[in-house]
Formats: structure tokens, sequence, C-alpha cells
């Protein structure tokens, strides 16, 4: 049986004011799957991710960019979406509102999450870095279109 999928007008609103976890996948040194949990945002049709400028995820994503993501709804009627594609690090220098513009919809408002940011960056625990995800296929389902 092949679940319902989403159609594009109900994934691009699901994908952009949803504050859901989304998974990246990525590929370890030794050949082993890496699996990272983060907040993510959409631009241009591409996945942004925020995390340390030392996380495995980097690390990966620099020697390999081969991954996967999944966007789900945890809680029923199921629904989500399976990508894969190619992720790159984004070397330009982030600013805070650049961040704020992506990631506002976690934290409450664009002045907050840039301030968020800077708190993050002041923690002198790492630099930030961002990962762009550009996806080449989709598997997308819709629990609440199964009839019954």
């Amino acid at each position: 049986m092949k679940l319902p999928p989403l159609t594009d007008q109900e994934l691009k609103p699901f994908l952009e004011e949803g504050l859901w976890v989304a998974k990246l996948a990525t590929m370890n040194k030794d050949g082993t799957i890496r699996i990272t949990p983060m907040t993510y945002a959409v631009d241009e049709g591409d996945i942004i991710f925020s995390t340390w400028k030392n996380s495995d995820a980097v690390r990966n994503t620099r020697r390999d960019g081969t991954a996967s993501v999944l966007i789900d709804k945890a809680d029923q009627p199921y629904a989500g979406v399976h990508y894969n594609g190619h992720a790159s690090v984004l070397d330009d220098d982030i600013t805070a509102e650049q961040y704020g513009d992506w990631f506002q919809r976690y934290i409450g408002d664009h002045e907050q999450a840039v301030e968020s940011y800077k708190f993050l960056v002041g923690l002198g625990i790492g630099e930030r870095a961002f990962i762009r995800f550009h996806p080449t296929k989709a598997v997308t389902w819709d629990f609440a279109k199964i009839p019954g």
C-alpha cells in the first residue's frame, strides 16, 4: 500500500509553518550514518540548518555532501517528507539578521531570533555554521488522507 502524499500546495506550508525538528543524515568517515536532529529554515526550496562549526554534521558535509533529510509530524495524523540530495556548508558570513529571517518562527519574532543568535555566538563555546541542503528527490505522506 502506498501512503497518500502531501501535494505541492500542502508541502510548502507544512515545511514553512510547522515547528518540526528535521533530521539531517550525513555519512561519517567510517561509512556509518550520523543523524542530527535540528530546527531548520526553508530558503528558495532548500533546507537551511544552523549548528556548531565543529559538529559532526559540518565535518561530514564538508567531506561528502551526500545527505538525506526527514521532516515529519510526530503527532496524529502523521505527515512528512523524506528528501535525498546534496548538502554544503555555507562559508559566507551569516549575520544575526539573516538568522532571524530564517529561524524566527521557532523563537517568537525576528528580534528575539536575532538576540538568540547573538547569545549563542557569545557563549564562547564555538563558532556557528550553516548547512544548505538541496533536495533532489522527495517522498511525502499524509495519514489524514487515509479513509476510515
